[in-house]
């Protein structure tokens, strides 16, 4: 990927999130939309860029959803000039793969981990731990550290977290901070700024829902100083606090969720 400086290298990062994800939902005119955008309030070059990157990642993702989009890019290339080289069957998009952010496997020195091992509640052996506060809400995964990714990580799971799973995962990403700020990702539902001290599960789910804001800098996310109440499409239910900061952003976070009891 052609470097962008400043605020652009951000601008870039989350379009090309705005675009993969319409890529996933198999919305094609919205994938037209967004890069159209970017054409237009940027350049043809950084337009180009973003339309191989997601196509790069999609490559990685799935290979059948791939012929799709390569013809949404050629229906793109009549009108902005866009080159696509594509060889078979080891597909590749120009250069991209070189410069584009790959999946690697995960290993204890380039992934993160859960620091902690989550406890019997997981298996599906062991009784469901009631919440505790009357509600239908069960311990899913104990009170945990975990590591996340940074400013700009080197690997597309580096810096996500799935709360269902309590692991990185960049398809079913809950959270993510990986673009110099602190967001919802792809399988998020609600967010919300939390207590710093550990709420019930009920009020946990209330507050995620009240949120509006779903977006934070890096610079405001302060160890001891910021947690959030969050939920993911599974209707899982996450109190999350920082509790260090280092370098390039990567943060400690500590992590407890819960599941809606079975009915």
């Amino acid at each position: 990927m052609v470097p962008v400086p400043g605020d652009d290298e951000q601008y870039l990062s989350d379009r090309l999130d705005q675009v993969q994800k319409a890529m996933r939902q198999g919305d094609a005119d919205d994938v037209v939309r967004q890069v159209g955008h970017v054409r237009g309030e940027s350049d043809s070059q950084t337009a180009d860029t973003l339309l191989r990157l997601a196509l790069d990642r999609e490559l990685k993702q799935s290979r059948k959803r791939i012929r799709i989009w390569m013809a949404v890019a050629i229906v793109l290339a009549v009108g902005a000039a866009i080159t696509i080289t594509v060889v078979l069957p080891r597909t590749r998009l120009g250069t991209l793969a070189d410069t584009a952010p790959t999946t690697t496997p995960a290993t204890a020195s380039t992934a993160p981990v859960p620091v902690g091992t989550p406890s019997a509640p997981n298996s599906s052996l062991a009784p469901p731990v009631p919440a505790g506060d009357g509600s239908n809400l069960t311990v899913l995964h104990d009170l945990t550290d975990f590591t996340l990714g940074g400013t700009f990580c080197s690997t597309s799971i580096e810096g996500t977290l799935d709360i269902d799973e309590l692991a990185p995962n960049y398809e079913n990403a809950t959270i993510t901070n990986c673009a110099n700020d602190f967001r919802l990702s792809y399988g998020g539902k609600y967010i919300a700024e939390a207590p710093l001290t550990q709420p019930t599960a009920q009020a946990c789910e209330t507050q995620a829902k009240r949120g509006s804001q779903t977006r934070w800098n890096i610079d405001d996310v302060k160890a001891g100083e910021f947690a959030v109440c969050t939920t993911s499409k599974k209707n899982n239910v996450a109190w999350i606090k920082v509790v260090d900061k280092g370098p390039r952003g990567k943060l400690t976070l500590q992590v407890i969720v819960w599941k809606p009891a079975p009915r």
